[in-house]
């Protein structure tokens, strides 16, 4: 776990925390191309899978170069064996997609006790220094990430901790990225996040200026937080399926794949 002193060291305003999540449904990496046009402050992506170009993304062009990190991600503990193996060059590797929720469409429901064998084979792969391992990223239960930590061997323990955070304050956003830090004391990737609560009774946004300010307000508090270490805005994508009950007006890209307003607010910054 990163000491206090460690995190306090990390210079805040150190650029490139921003990338694009995207989704490998899409079945082509081409579009993903348009958020690092020249200019763009985004700097890494990645798409709930261990690929980002080849037969995983079968309709992506064979000579498409994007100038950015990409991250890959073992979606859930079965495909560990799957017979695909990571692409050269990868220095993070992001944990299981929400295992604590069960909707098969975005995630599979493991219990820590059957995810910890898979987390162990992957903790094998690192085999150089600057490899490193992202916890799993849940969708609200950190009692679920607390048994997960107890049951791997310290050897094993992530550098970064993957939050999910799905809510329509800019108040609450923030207190629920605390409490995590509170809790584990590591760095964050904050991979999933958009103007959108899932809670009965809580409204969506009620129009588009509400999500540009709030992109706004919490981008700037990301870039500004040392024990911030990655984000990725929730909305790239052309198919609205692939937004999975997430509002429109988070949308980055279009459906005819263009870059939204709020899109081109994110790829200049997010916020002033």
């Amino acid at each position: 776990m990163a000491s206090s002193q460690e995190i306090a060291n990390l210079d805040i305003n150190k650029p490139g925390k921003a990338g694009i999540s995207w989704p490998i449904q899409e079945k082509t990496s081409d579009p993903v191309a348009k958020f690092f046009q020249p200019g763009s402050k985004l700097t890494w992506h990645w798409n709930w899978s261990k690929h980002w170009k080849g037969p995983l993304v079968p309709e992506t062009s064979p000579d498409l170069e994007i100038n950015a990190e990409f991250i890959p991600m073992v979606w859930s503990p079965e495909l560990v064996q799957d017979g695909h193996g990571l692409q050269p060059g990868w220095k993070l590797l992001m944990g299981f997609n929400e295992p604590d929720h069960y909707d098969p469409a975005v995630a599979r429901k493991t219990s820590p006790r059957d995810a910890f064998p898979a987390w162990i084979e992957m903790h094998k792969w690192l085999t150089e220094p600057d490899q490193k391992l992202v916890s799993p990223a849940v969708a609200g239960s950190v009692d679920w990430l607390k048994e997960f930590f107890s049951l791997i061997p310290p050897e094993t323990q992530p550098a970064y901790l993957a939050v999910h955070v799905y809510t329509t304050t800019f108040e609450s956003f923030v207190a629920t990225i605390e409490n995590y830090w509170n809790e584990f004391k590591l760095p964050i990737i904050v991979d999933e996040f958009a103007m959108q609560s899932f809670e009965p009774n809580v409204p969506g946004p009620q129009n588009q200026q509400q999500v540009h300010d709030y992109m706004g307000q919490t981008t700037k508090w990301l870039d500004e937080t040392p024990y911030i270490y990655k984000y990725s805005w929730f909305g790239a994508c052309r198919d609205s399926y692939h937004l999975h009950g997430v509002h429109e007006y988070n949308r980055l890209m279009n459906k005819d794949g263009e870059i939204t307003p709020l899109g081109w607010q994110y790829i200049n910054g997010g916020h002033d």
